[in-house]
């Protein structure tokens, strides 16, 4: 699979489109929709988080504690 930078990553949200992402083998979703950023674990729906922007949601979204700017290195695109 292609690597992105974490550059393409923010550019890719900030224009409208939705990424699914692979983490410690695990899928999340994140993306806009009516409206609003969201994040979520796929088939966890306990797992969502809304941002009023995408600024907030990045401050809001932690994986093991951490920004996913901290752990970019180990996650995997799988749709963007």
């Amino acid at each position: 699979m292609e690597h992105y930078s974490y550059e393409e990553f923010l550019e890719y949200l900030s224009i409208g489109e939705e990424i699914h992402f692979i983490y410690k083998d695990e899928t999340y979703y994140i993306g806009r929709g009516t409206g609003q950023f969201m994040f979520w674990k796929f088939h966890d729906s306990t797992s969502e988080i809304i941002g009023e922007d995408l600024q907030d949601l990045l401050r809001k979204v932690k994986l093991d504690n951490k920004f996913i700017k901290e752990v970019w290195e180990l996650i995997e695109i799988e749709v963007m």
